[in-house]
């Protein structure tokens, strides 16, 4: 294949690294980072690219949807934190090929089906209380990240009793029983741990996701850009996910 990387960020060169080790051809674009191969999305940047993979940031990544989109190019997206602009996106790349995720990460996927799971027993289990906790590093701009909305947006939609999101700690009162406290970390250089609570009076269940680096995150975005070749419409993970999980192509 003949993929397009946008943001030539630390991800954006985990995933060269990936996608040249999976023998596919790649181009970069970024208008700052120097040795990017094109400043901008465009006919000559992106003319003979199967499939585009953005890794940008919350700002520019609806606009860099457009373009994609304007020129007919599919479109892989990991940046983070646009999530209220979904119906807009979903406008934006209408004809092509878009696949989406706060987390490429093919073992936090995994972490994703536990928690599902495991949240939908605890719903019927009234004494056990959930919470989130993530920590990432310091260079990350946006908080709670997307992987912890993820997570919270599970555990809201598998335990009824959890009727909202409250990510802003509690100065001045107690969390109301509806709520889910998802709490977040920046600190250092750790790629990302992610921490759902189970907690009961009697006992703890701790499920647990840590990231060792950025390559499991680059290599699951590849992956995606395979399965996106010569699709179209609006895909997330799970579609990635039931194909592996079922072992089809």
């Amino acid at each position: 294949m003949n993929i397009a990387i946008i943001g030539l960020g630390k991800m954006g060169f985990a995933i060269r690294k990936v996608a040249l080790e999976r023998n596919h051809k790649v181009v970069t674009i970024d208008p700052i980072t120097p040795g990017a191969d094109f400043k901008e999305i465009s006919q000559e940047s992106i003319s003979s690219v199967d499939v585009c993979i953005d890794f940008t940031t919350a700002a520019t990544v609806l606009e860099n949807a457009k373009k994609v989109s304007a020129l007919g190019k599919n479109l892989v997206v990991g940046t983070t934190g646009w999530y209220d602009k979904m119906s807009e996106m979903k406008s934006a790349v209408n004809g092509i090929g878009f696949l989406w995720s706060g987390n490429f990460s093919i073992g936090m996927n995994v972490f994703f089906h536990s928690v599902r799971e495991t949240a939908k027993v605890m719903n019927n289990l009234p004494e056990y209380d959930a919470a989130v906790f993530e920590v990432h590093h310091n260079q990350k701009k946006d908080s709670p990240g997307g992987s912890a909305q993820i997570i919270g947006k599970i555990i809201l939609d598998s335990m009824p009793r959890k009727k909202k999101i409250v990510a802003d700690r509690f100065t001045d009162r107690k969390p109301e029983p509806d709520e889910l406290h998802v709490a977040s970390v920046r600190c250092g250089a750790i790629p990302g741990s992610h921490t759902v609570l189970f907690d009961a009076p009697v006992d703890t269940i701790e499920l647990k996701h840590i990231a060792r680096g950025r390559e499991g995150f680059a290599f699951g975005a590849v992956l995606a850009a395979e399965f996106l070749k010569g699709k179209k419409g609006f895909f997330s993970i799970d579609d990635l996910m039931a194909t592996i999980l079922s072992g089809k192509k």
